[in-house]
């Protein structure tokens, strides 16, 4: 495997993404605990977070095998061009 340009800015792009939605997944773990007692809220943090984290590995490993289907791409578009027309009508 070669690591040339493209492979580091998509790997960037990546980075960036979860950057943004570990941030998010903070606020609303932080928001979620703050109901706990003193003694839990800690663990209910970690415990979040942890979730927060293998939830986005099993759901990136599932995207990935999901992109290498045939025709998923054609689906998907067919899939929002009729959502698109739904909304307009």
């Amino acid at each position: 495997m070669t690591f040339d340009a493209a492979f580091w800015t998509a790997l960037g792009q990546i980075i960036g993404v979860n950057i943004i939605l570990s941030g998010d997944n903070a606020v609303v773990i932080a928001l979620a605990c703050r109901a706990l007692p003193e003694g839990k809220r800690r663990a209910g943090m970690i415990a979040g977070a942890g979730a927060a984290v293998g939830l986005r590995i099993v759901f990136a490993s599932v995207i990935t095998l999901l992109m290498g289907m045939p025709y998923l791409h054609a689906v998907g578009a067919v899939l929002l061009l009729w959502i698109a027309v739904e909304l307009v009508a």
